[in-house]
């Protein structure tokens, strides 16, 4: 092996190494820590399970010495008790236990806390379970725990005998703790803390636990049926134990488990025959104490680097500066040649800005010489809607004159007002055209597109007239859009006065004109009944200075106009349609109001 990848290898292993032997101890640190955590917080739960156990047997035997309770069991058997078992309900109310009953000698239930509730105790005789009997054979107090036979609630019963003399009748008089109170009292002691625990008892039955899973389980490989919780049966959770560690084999309800693995610590209740169980994941421990041993092995690895640096540092001293003298060298050449290139740039850049701008005034002298185009193609239609109009004034004024040499002033008032009509509609018609014709200063605004193909209709109002046009205008929306209305004006006269034009020499010129919203977009289709569009005209529609008109039009409409939408964030298709004829399609980004 070369000699200069042995150094490189060694270190690596050490640090592996290293890493190892801080991970382990890292780790058995952290497990111990974590175990004292554990004894800790369970020293604070059997304790309060403690004083749970004393505060309840001390009111069950304050209860039992009660009159009320003696009086009962001396009273008929079939005497109401309804009095006695609200005082019981009260008693369970105030104390926070789950019931309180009343028991006579053979274990009937006289008188319950829930006499009223649709679960009653009422005329059960509890006379199997181990609270009655124990309490009967030995007259004293006694605490029991398990499953309820009518609830099936777990729970912990506080029993005391009821006998005012030793030759008077007697009875038993339990209370009932849910163990759910102890779970709850658990999360309030631990907190956020990711500590588990098992209540077990001496038949390895999990009594209660934070893990509604482990509830009712049996420890072990093996489900069981016990008495101590009648008609239930408990899963089995297979438990493998390693000293303090834990590893859960098997769990109720799932068939497969990961094994999780657990820190332990165990302390026994000195009242019940039961076994506090702590339980804390290992693995968070595991990743905790490996991101330490990493750290650490990182800060080893920084200081051999560090030291490995310093060692180095007088070697490249000299190689620094005769690199630093090369690098100086290399900038000042390089400066003076961004300083050229900026300037080079710079030159581009504003000749490129003048060409732009160049661009922009030849597109709008090119936009306006295709409105000036447009006037010039309708120029006989204007003519024709302009000399209708005059031909009009001009006998209304000779009538006129007539008119007022016989003094007939009502009638000559009549002509004039037809004559104020008639320069009405020529003013009306001159705006139109002069506003049309005048250069666009591309100042967008919202307008309604419906408005825009009404004015663009106006404009060819002479043409549709002359070669009567049959038109189709179907508006299912009337979307909004932003744009300079008087260059989509000039957009929509050349599309339609295409249309139009597609149509000569046929009987009947149809155009459909349909408005709508598509997609967010909205979307205007023009569809004519011509003969359509050649398959080798097709492809160069939108080229400049490309037009099937002999003689007329500069081929710069299309391509504009594409340009125009374009600018707007639109689109201009045009295709043939399925039943014949061309179709124009017009989209442009909805405006939406507020």
């Amino acid at each position: 092996m070369p000699s200069r990848l042995k150094t490189p290898l060694s270190l690596l292993l050490l640090l592996l190494l290293f890493t190892l032997l801080s991970y382990q101890l890292l780790f058995n640190r952290l497990l111990s820590q974590a175990q004292q955590t554990a004894l800790r917080h369970g020293a604070e739960f059997n304790l309060y399970i403690e004083q749970q156990l004393a505060r309840f047997s001390l009111l069950n035997q304050s209860l039992a010495a009660r009159p009320e309770l003696k009086q009962a069991l001396s009273a008929a058997v079939d005497s109401d008790k309804s009095a006695l078992s609200q005082l019981l309900a009260d008693f369970n109310l105030a104390s926070g236990s789950a019931s309180i009953y009343l028991m006579d000698h053979s274990g009937l239930v006289l008188a319950s806390s829930n006499f009223a509730q649709e679960v009653s105790f009422l005329d059960y005789n509890f006379g199997f379970r181990p609270y009655f009997t124990e309490t009967i054979r030995t007259g004293q107090s006694y605490i029991d725990y398990g499953l309820g036979w009518i609830s099936k609630e777990r729970g912990i019963y506080f029993s005391n005998l009821v006998q005012q003399q030793p030759s008077e009748r007697y009875g038993v008089l339990t209370s009932k703790l849910n163990i759910d109170q102890l779970e709850l009292a658990y999360q309030s002691i631990a907190g956020q803390s990711p500590w588990l625990f098992m209540l077990v008892d001496e038949e390895n039955t999990v009594l209660a636990s934070n893990n509604p899973a482990w509830r009712l389980t049996q420890l072990g490989e093996q489900s069981l049926t016990l008495p101590r919780h009648p008609g239930v049966l408990l899963p089995a959770l297979a438990v493998k134990q390693q000293g303090s560690l834990w590893q859960l084999l098997q769990q109720p309800g799932q068939s497969q488990l990961p094994r999780t693995e657990y820190t332990v610590a165990q302390k026994a209740h000195q009242a019940l025959p039961w076994q506090l169980v702590m339980l804390h994941p290992t693995r968070p421990l595991k990743i905790q104490a490996l991101q330490y041993s990493i750290s650490l092995a990182l800060l080893l690895t920084l200081l051999l680097l560090t030291a490995q640096y310093w060692r180095n540092r007088r070697q490249q001293q000299l190689q620094r500066t005769q690199l630093y003298q090369k690098l100086e060298q290399a900038v000042a050449e390089r400066t003076a040649s961004l300083q050229q290139s900026n300037q080079q740039l710079q030159l581009e850049i504003r000749q490129r800005s003048e060409a732009e701008q160049e661009l922009r005034q030849t597109q709008e002298q090119l936009l306006q010489a295709a409105k000036l185009a447009t006037i010039g193609q309708l120029s006989a239609s204007i003519n024709h809607e302009l000399n209708q109009p005059l031909t009009a004034m001009h006998s209304y004024l000779q009538n006129s004159q007539l008119l007022l040499a016989r003094g007939q002033h009502t009638e000559l008032a009549g002509n004039l007002d037809k004559l104020s009509q008639l320069l009405l509609r020529l003013n009306h018609i001159v705006q139109q055209f002069k506003g049309f014709s005048r250069k666009a200063a591309n100042t967008p605004r919202v307008v309604t597109l419906q408005s825009l193909v009404h004015n663009a209709l106006d404009l060819l109002q002479p043409l549709l007239r002359q070669q009567a046009v049959s038109i189709s205008f179907e508006e299912q929306a009337a979307p909004h859009v932003k744009v300079d209305p008087l260059q989509l004006e000039q957009v929509l006269v050349n599309l339609l006065g295409n249309a139009v034009q597609a149509c000569e020499g046929l009987p009947q010129c149809q155009l459909s004109i349909r408005l709508s919203v598509q997609e967010q977009q909205a979307c205007l289709q023009i569809h004519d009944n011509g003969p359509g569009i050649q398959p080798h005209v097709m492809v160069h529609l939108f080229e400049p200075f490309f037009t099937t008109k002999q003689g007329s039009g500069l081929g710069l409409g299309l391509s504009i106009s594409r340009q125009i939408v374009q600018s707007y964030h639109g689109s201009l298709q045009i295709a043939n349609h399925p039943d014949g004829g061309a179709l124009v399609t017009l989209f442009l980004p909805l405006y939406r109001t507020e």
